[in-house]
């Protein structure tokens, strides 16, 4: 039972750190994105915003909302996750 609660406790510090390195992926495909959009300079500039709410919060240790965040920007510019 030891050995099952220290494998699950590591499977969740492991994927935490997954998820946090692919934050900075998010943020590259939404700023290429950005730079070829059609999108009206309004949507743009709400994408533009959340992504840089998402970078913000990764850069202090909150992947989950770095993650909504960046996933809200990829919606408005209409990219797949």
């Amino acid at each position: 039972m030891k050995k099952l609660l220290t494998a699950l406790a590591l499977t969740a510090l492991l994927s935490g750190t997954a998820f946090a390195n692919a934050c900075p992926s998010h943020v590259k495909k939404i700023d290429e994105a950005l730079a070829s959009s059609t999108a009206s300079e309004e949507v743009k500039a709400q994408a533009k915003a959340l992504r840089d709410e998402g970078e913000a919060a990764h850069a202090a240790g909150n992947h989950d909302e770095s993650m909504a965040k960046l996933a809200e920007a990829e919606a408005l510019l209409g990219i797949a996750q």
